[in-house]
C-alpha cells in the first residue's frame, strides 16, 4: 500500500516540508493578524476612553479651586465681618437678658460656646472646607479611573458587541448623545457647585455669629448641611457614574439592556443634588 500525503517513507518528504510550510505559514500570519486585530482594539479602546474623559466625564477631572486660597470665598468674609460682629453682640446682649430674667447660668454657656464656635469656624472653615473638597475631587478621580479600566476595558468591547448586531450602532449614537447631553448638564451643576461653596464658605462665620439663639442655631446647621451636600455632590456623582461603567461592563448576555442601563444611571447622577440636599437636610424645599 502507497502511503498518501506525509510519511516516513523518502519520497513523501517534500509532502512533509509542504504541510510543514503551510502549517508555519498558518501560525505566522495567524499571529500577525491576531497582533495587528489586538493593536486595533487597543486604540479603539485608547480612543473611546480620551472622549469620555474629554467630553463625558470632563466634569471629574478639572479639579474644584482651592477654597482656602481662594479670594472670593475670603474677599465675602471680610465684607461682612460688621454684620457677623452686629449680630455677635446682639446674640450676647439677648443671652445676658435671658440670664437676668431666669438667674440661671445655662445662657451664659450658651454665650460662650457660641463665641467658640464663632472664633473656630471664622479661623478654620476655609482651610477645612478645602481639605475635604480636594479629597472629594481626588476619590472622584481615583473611582472613575477604576471603573473605566475594570476587567480590562470591558464596557468599550461590550460596546464593540452592541455595534455587532443588527441597528447595534444607532443604538450606540443614541447613547454616545445622551452621554454628551449628560456631560454638559453635569460640568453644569459642578459649576454651580463650585459657586455654593464659595458663597457658603464665605457666609459660614456669619451663620455661626448668633449659635446661643434658637434662630441662630438651626441657621448655622442649614448651612453645615448644605456645604456637606455641595462637597459630598462631586463623590456621589462619581460613584453613580463608576456604577455605570461597572454595569455596561460586566459579563454575560443582554449587552444592549446593560448599556441602556448604564446611561439611565448617568442620567440619575444629574438629578443626584435635589435627593443629597434633601437627605443631608430633610427640611430643604
Amino acid at each position: 500500500m502507497i502511503a498518501l500525503g506525509c510519511s516516513g517513507w523518502p519520497w513523501d518528504w517534500d509532502d512533509c516540508f509542504k504541510e510543514g510550510l503551510q502549517t508555519a505559514l498558518e501560525w505566522a500570519f495567524g499571529k500577525f493578524f491576531d497582533f495587528i486585530f489586538e493593536a486595533i482594539a487597543n486604540v479603539v479602546i485608547k480612543a473611546v476612553e480620551a472622549v469620555m474623559k474629554a467630553v463625558g466625564l470632563l466634569w471629574v477631572y478639572i479639579p474644584t479651586p482651592d477654597i482656602a486660597e481662594n479670594t472670593p470665598a475670603l474677599w465675602i468674609q471680610g465684607h461682612i465681618n460688621f454684620i457677623m460682629v452686629f449680630i455677635a453682640s446682639i446674640s450676647v446682649i439677648v443671652g445676658a437678658i435671658q440670664m437676668a430674667i431666669s438667674q440661671r447660668g445655662e445662657p451664659l454657656r450658651e454665650i460662650l460656646r457660641s463665641l467658640i464656635t464663632l472664633v473656630v469656624v471664622t479661623g478654620s472653615a476655609a482651610v477645612f472646607a478645602g481639605t475635604l473638597i480636594a479629597a472629594a475631587d481626588r476619590f472622584s478621580t481615583w473611582i472613575i479611573d477604576s471603573a473605566l479600566e475594570k476587567d480590562d476595558h470591558a464596557y468599550v468591547r461590550n460596546l464593540g458587541k452592541v455595534m455587532e448586531s443588527d441597528f447595534g450602532w444607532l443604538l450606540v449614537i443614541f447613547v454616545g448623545i445622551l452621554m454628551v447631553i449628560t456631560a454638559i448638564v453635569q460640568l453644569a451643576l459642578m459649576i454651580v457647585r463650585y459657586g455654593m461653596l464659595v458663597l457658603l464658605v464665605g457666609v459660614l462665620p456669619l451663620t455661626a455669629a448668633a449659635t446661643n439663639t434658637e434662630m441662630g442655631m438651626m441657621w448655622f446647621k442649614r448651612a453645615l448641611a448644605w456645604l456637606a451636600s455641595f462637597i459630598i455632590y462631586k463623590p456621589v456623582a462619581a460613584i453613580i457614574y463608576a456604577t455605570s461603567f461597572s454595569l455596561m461592563g460586566s459579563r454575560g448576555d443582554s449587552h444592549i439592556l446593560k448599556i441602556i442601563m448604564g446611561v439611565t444611571l448617568m442620567i440619575v447622577a444629574v438629578v443626584a443634588l435635589p435627593a443629597i440636599l434633601r437627605f443631608v437636610s430633610p427640611r430643604t424645599s
